[in-house]
């Protein structure tokens, strides 16, 4: 079932849920932090493990449908799970077609899955009339040809769209609709992009993998999946403060779903709060 829609201003924003990883033991995402730090956040665990759910988000704006990441996909990878985002747009009463932008806040397995689907033996774009948008740093390193053979996503979720769909590759902070802005938030890989929105003196951002878990809006953590970890929190660093200054609702794809929430302050200190 498709959660309520969040109003932020004049733009609605409808979560998708794609699917869900098996959820990983807290030691496996941040070997470094002791068990026993984990237990203010036991609330937002598994026992001792983390869930991992894969969200997407639709958002309408300023006459136009944007879907924000295309979650997992179904590329019956080993180890992970295929992805029902078609079905979850459907049940949105959206269709492929009715997709005019996709926004990939980064280039990894569970961002950029469905923005291709196997059709006659070969991927092919799923959202054919989209115009798919992609940091150009992002895009220039995880498509060169070293980078590319070894990385799966890439070659069958993010090549085929050269030549078969719209590509639009874009620099630093970056105006998508008059709504919607992408804001660099390097470190997670070298280009990561969270998603601003702002309409009618409302703000809201898709944070994307600047967070996988809810415990790091509070302490200073970085996974194992950040390619950069000492920049990864700068940038969440960087993006927490400006979530609090700007009284922007945050909208995680990894946190449980919907995903949508407020940072808050206890006794000085941020937490999540979920809506």
């Amino acid at each position: 079932m498709t959660s309520a829609p969040l109003r932020i201003g004049n733009v609605e924003i409808i979560p998708l849920l794609d699917a869900a990883f098996p959820a990983p033991p807290a030691s496996a995402l941040f070997p470094s932090i002791a068990a026993e730090a984990w237990a203010p956040y036991r609330e937002h665990m598994e026992g001792d493990k983390l869930p991992l759910p894969v969200g997407c988000f639709l958002v309408r704006t300023s006459g136009k449908t944007v879907l924000v990441d295309s979650g997992i996909g179904a590329k019956n990878r080993p180890g992970t799970p295929n992805g029902r985002l078609p079905d979850a747009l459907a049940e949105a009463g959206v269709s492929p077609d009715e997709i005019d932008i996709v926004v990939a806040t980064h280039i990894h397995v569970d961002h950029v899955g469905w923005h291709t689907t196997m059709r006659d033996g070969a991927f092919v774009p799923t959202f054919p009339r989209a115009r798919h948008v992609f940091n150009r740093d992002e895009f220039a390193y995880c498509t060169q040809p070293d980078v590319a053979k070894a990385t799966a996503w890439v070659t069958d979720c993010v090549l085929p769209l050269e030549g078969a769909a719209t590509v639009e590759l874009v620099d630093g902070e970056h105006k998508v609709t008059d709504e919607i802005t992408l804001l660099p938030t390097p470190g997670h890989t070298p280009a990561h992009t969270s998603v601003a929105i702002m309409s009618a003196g409302e703000a809201a951002v898709i944070i994307g993998d600047v967070c996988h878990h809810p415990a790091q809006v509070s302490e200073g953590w970085s996974p194992v999946f950040d390619m950069n970890p000492v920049l990864s929190a700068e940038s969440r660093e960087k993006l927490l403060q400006r979530i609090e200054t700007d009284r922007m609702t945050v909208i995680a794809g990894h946190f449980a779903h919907p995903g949508f929430g407020r940072v808050v302050r206890v006794e000085g200190k941020r937490y999540w709060l979920a809506l």
